[in-house]
């Protein structure tokens, strides 16, 4: 007789085609027929599904209207009982009453933290950090970067031995060495249009570039409209190319020249492994873990945030450099060849569920 399938249920703050859904993906592709899944996000937004394939079995639940912490958490327990999962899965603050809600029933649980907003990303908020500390004593809890190993037992004050680090990983096959170069110059990101990707920063340093360069984002967000009219303010609009959402990013890097990471705030992204896979330069601003994240060549083209001055310098200088460009790709490639092969890392997330699932 076989064993049924493991009910994991999944709190996120948002399911959009952020960092941590596409892990979530990757995951329950990894899993198959051993897990059924249930998704609710808070804000609504369930886009990173669409990347889901139809053999994953995923129901999606309705957020609560109820906002307040102490009677979200009662909703969420009502609602938890109900579910009766093996595992409670919930990421970042946005889930923190859910968190209350699975401690309260004593139920199996995994924490996952994989970055800030703006408001957290150099110092974080008091009250949050106790409220961390308080309800995930005692449980797993997931980090991607040393940075946030290093927030969770340092400043969260958990036990080292319940933090546990572990990197994301990359398809090698699906995200493969693109075959040339485009013929079009074209810096590309992907990722949310969200205010910690700073795009603006981008165009800024994009406008002091030469007219044949031209940027393409590869995404979807609340900040499109303002995006759109910085691109128009500094003279860009037509050499900067919203590509929207898509449910396989992988052919977008083979179109890039280029890619590059704006943001204030990250901490391990995949978007970058994933440009790495596909033989990409990059360059990036110098947060979270990149600089463990890449090879030694590439360390010269990793430059401070918010400053577009050297962020167009370290792209100009990439730029202007085929072979340059040849051999940053091929160093980054190996790399990710040799860390963050996707089974390999999968596994590791999947041991942590199993060891902690009813």
């Amino acid at each position: 007789m076989s064993e049924r399938p493991k009910k994991f249920v999944h709190v996120f703050a948002s399911f959009g085609a952020g960092g941590a859904p596409v892990r979530a993906v990757q995951l329950m592709h990894h899993q198959g027929a051993r897990c059924e899944h249930v998704i609710m996000a808070l804000d609504g937004n369930v886009d990173a599904g669409q990347m889901l394939r139809d053999d994953v079995c995923v129901r999606y639940a309705e957020a609560p209207q109820e906002r307040r912490f102490l009677a979200m958490r009662n909703g969420q327990m009502a609602w938890l009982r109900e579910q009766d999962p093996d595992l409670v899965l919930t990421y970042n603050w946005g889930s923190i009453e859910t968190v209350a809600a699975a401690k309260k029933l004593g139920m199996p649980l995994v924490h996952h933290e994989d970055g800030f907003l703006p408001e957290e990303a150099n110092k974080r908020l008091l009250r949050r950090s106790l409220m961390r500390r308080w309800l995930l004593r005692k449980s797993p809890v997931i980090v991607p970067s040393t940075v946030l190993q290093r927030i969770a037992t340092k400043e969260w004050r958990l036990r080292e031995r319940d933090v546990h680090l572990l990197a994301n990983g990359v398809d090698l096959e699906h995200f493969s060495v693109r075959a040339q170069e485009p013929e079009k110059v074209v810096v590309g990101t992907v990722g949310g249009l969200r205010p910690e990707k700073d795009h603006g920063n981008l165009f800024r340093a994009i406008a002091t570039m030469p007219d044949e360069v031209s940027v393409c984002l590869v995404g979807a967000g609340a900040m499109e409209a303002k995006l759109r009219a910085l691109a128009k303010e500094l003279g860009i609009e037509d050499r900067v190319d919203f590509a929207g959402q898509t449910r396989d990013t992988a052919g977008s890097y083979r179109g890039f020249t280029l890619f590059v990471l704006s943001s204030v705030t990250e901490q391990m992204p995949i978007a970058m492994l994933e440009g790495m896979a596909t033989g990409l330069p990059v360059v990036t601003t110098n947060v979270g873990d990149v600089m463990h994240m890449l090879p030694e060549e590439q360390l010269p083209f990793v430059v401070p945030s918010k400053d577009s001055t050297a962020l167009a310098s370290a792209m100009t200088k990439v730029l202007d450099d085929r072979e340059l460009r040849q051999r940053l790709g091929a160093a980054n490639r190996r790399v990710v060849e040799e860390r963050y092969e996707s089974a390999t890392c999968l596994d590791r997330f999947c041991a942590v569920y199993a060891a902690t699932a009813r």
